[in-house]
């Protein structure tokens, strides 16, 4: 009997997440129960019921919670989401009035995630309503696929017929996106199949496959196997850009067709100009417009456990990019990865210790703000910090970290990173 209730509940678990991956209808937003996780503090959010959102006013219907945060997104000045992960359910919430109240547009709890999100690789929003969110196979045989269209008040679930890593996701309109999937082949080779959607995510059809299989015969045109898949842009249904690693050098792929024909190029790197560099970390490109016009590629160079970022800029929408050697200090350690945020080809800020840094001419040059007592000493409380992110002229975004006792904070600054403040 005990054996027989043991398979009875493990072909109800099988049978949950197989309706979960197949099915096309909307699964309405879970709300977690409203109570810290004991091993996972640091963030206090006050949340507004999804219901009741429009009437955030009434006090009655707010609460708050604690919970630890592992990444962000700025969509505008006021408005942005934030998430984590507790016991592999995804916790994520929106705010539109500067983070002084959020409202959980978390999906079902039945779609588990077993690592936490990473912008770009794993969700992606194209406006505070338009959101999508990609879980890897994990032993399964699909890739699942959740979009929303109200803001996380629900989520449809679609599915991709392939159990390889998601590596990125981009959308270049409410109804376009592509998800890029990949799989360590040999040692610096990589399978890399790219998948789109022209109906918001309903349907994904696989559009480039770089190896031979019963579905593809011919890579010709493909992405070549050499090399590691860094992230993907388009600037048109047509048009974008995939970062690969080719031994360790950053290299542009384009494609003109949707992503079913790529070609090497523009070049945009030279390596002799930073020949001091023992490696580096490419991230793909980024445009400030909508036009898509202006946009950089941020490079960090490493050495040793240290790292400091360099940018290329481009004024006619990728065709050509221009080096712009930084004048920054290294950052070491846990912190060599967090690269500067540009808001246009001109005005970024970078963290750099525990100072920060604006520059108003491309990087040219960087002078630092006033000390802030503030956040030297939240920093000096959590050392990590894991995004830092600007959406104008003043109001910024920061996440710091303490992992080994997992816990984090959200920071803001409303003007221009002088003076921050946990959110």
């Amino acid at each position: 009997m005990k054996r027989w209730k043991q398979w009875t509940g493990i072909g109800l678990l099988f049978c949950l997440l197989l309706s979960a991956c197949t099915s096309e209808k909307e699964e309405p937003a879970s709300v977690p129960v409203p109570n810290p996780e004991p091993a996972e503090l640091g963030q206090t959010l006050t949340v507004v019921p999804t219901e009741s959102a429009k009437s955030a006013a009434d006090d009655s219907s707010q609460y708050q919670i604690q919970t630890r945060l592992t990444d962000f997104q700025l969509l505008s000045g006021t408005t942005g989401i934030a998430w984590g992960l507790t016991r592999n359910e995804l916790r994520m919430y929106l705010t539109d009035d500067n983070g002084k109240t959020w409202v959980n547009i978390s999906p079902a709890s039945n779609v588990q995630f077993p690592d936490n999100l990473k912008y770009g690789r794993d969700l992606y929003f194209k406006d505070r309503m338009n959101g999508w969110l990609v879980r890897s196979a994990s032993g399964t045989s699909e890739t699942i696929v959740l979009h929303t269209l109200d803001g996380g008040g629900s989520w449809k679930v679609a599915s991709i017929p392939d159990k390889n890593k998601v590596t990125s996701i981009f959308f270049e309109s409410d109804h376009v996106g592509w998800i890029m999937l990949t799989a360590e082949s040999s040692t610096g080779k990589q399978d890399k199949t790219l998948y789109k959607t022209v109906d918001g995510g309903a349907k994904w059809k696989m559009v480039m496959h770089n190896y031979i299989s019963s579905m593809q015969t011919s890579t010709q045109g493909a992405i070549p196997p050499l090399g590691y898949a860094m992230g993907m842009t388009f600037t048109s249904p047509s048009k974008g850009f995939t970062m690969i690693q080719e031994l360790g050098v950053p290299k542009l792929y384009r494609t003109q067709d949707g992503g079913s024909e790529w070609s090497e190029g523009p070049a945009f790197f030279n390596r002799d100009k930073l020949a001091s560099c023992s490696g580096f970390i490419p991230s793909s490109p980024e445009f400030f417009d909508a036009s898509n016009t202006e946009g950089w590629i941020p490079v960090g160079c490493q050495v040793g456990d240290s790292a400091k970022y360099n940018g290329f800029f481009t004024t006619n929408q990728g065709q050509t990019w221009t080096f712009a050697p930084f004048n920054l200090g290294w950052n070491k350690g846990v912190n060599q990865s967090l690269r500067p945020s540009f808001i246009n080809s001109t005005q970024g800020w970078a963290l750099v210790g525990n100072l920060m840094y604006h520059t108003e001419d491309q990087g040219k040059t960087w002078l630092p703000l006033p000390a802030s007592r503030v956040l030297t000493g939240i920093l000096k409380e959590y050392p990590e910090v894991g995004k830092l992110q600007f959406s104008s002229q003043r109001v910024g975004w920061m996440l710091v970290e303490k992992n080994d006792e997992m816990r984090s904070l959200l920071l803001q600054t409303i003007d221009g990173g002088i003076t921050w403040k946990v959110l």
